[in-house]
């Protein structure tokens, strides 16, 4: 998806003499796998962003599982429309800026939907989409795009950098073995975050990347992804709790 410039940005524009196309030249069609429980609705819904692997086996368990609680899930393909499959060492090829965008059009395309209620949208990543998901949730963002921000937010083990005024309540999960990402960055993003937010960070003890993974047991580049079965069960309550609480 994507978007012709904000109302906010062609009168800025204007004011320095540039006369805006309101048009884009070209945009890329996504792809994204949508889920819902059974019935008509309108349910609250969960856009889904994947990691660095693309959309993989643990996307699909947690569309089953966010489902099973009652929510539609659209899951977005931001990889293999670009011709693209795989971003991890190389995370500029599809920066968190432009998926950001994939968020927000996923979520205007859901808006439309009649299962869908409108004003209870979620965002959750993980890994780069954890990252993505810190993007979506800036005050700057959704003002520049014109677009009512996200109703919450969750960041599974995200890359926790350049803090912003947010707008949307959010859950930040990781574990404080991670050698993909830092916790001690995300404990000091959100000693960062200008208030007031609803920010909360839960800092798992021994757990590494990718903890919510059932038999996860790898290394990748040189770096663990492993499951931790207890922070993973916490990780599901907390979550739950989050979305049900605030959807």
């Amino acid at each position: 998806y994507t978007y012709p410039p904000s109302p906010f940005k062609v009168k800025q524009a204007k004011k320095l003499g540039i006369q805006v196309k309101t048009k884009t030249e070209r945009s890329i069609p996504l792809t994204g796998y949508v889920v819902k429980p059974v019935g008509e609705g309108p349910f609250p819904a969960v856009i889904l962003m994947h990691g660095c692997a693309g959309v993989t086996e643990s996307s699909e368990v947690w569309s089953d599982r966010l489902v099973a609680w009652g929510y539609v899930v659209l899951t977005i393909d931001s990889l293999t429309p670009r011709g693209v499959k795989y971003i991890c060492g190389r995370e500029e090829a599809v920066p968190a800026r432009i998926r950001t965008l994939d968020a927000y059009g996923a979520k205007r395309y859901l808006s439309s939907r009649s299962f869908v209620d409108s004003s209870r949208i979620a965002a959750m990543g993980m890994s780069l989409g954890g990252n993505v998901v810190l993007q979506v949730i800036k005050e700057s963002i959704s003002k520049n795009l014109a677009m009512e921000p996200f109703r919450a937010a969750v960041a599974l083990y995200p890359y926790c950098q350049k803090p912003e005024p947010i707008n949307t309540p959010t859950l930040i999960l990781i574990g404080a073995a991670d050698q993909w990402t830092s916790a001690d960055e995300c404990v000091q993003f959100l000693e960062r975050i200008p208030p007031p937010h609803e920010m909360a960070l839960k800092v798992f003890p021994g757990a590494h990347h990718v903890f919510d993974h059932p038999g996860m047991d790898m290394v990748e580049l040189g770096k663990i992804i492993r499951y931790h079965p207890e922070a993973a069960k916490l990780a599901f309550e907390m979550i739950r709790e989050h979305f049900d609480e605030r959807l």
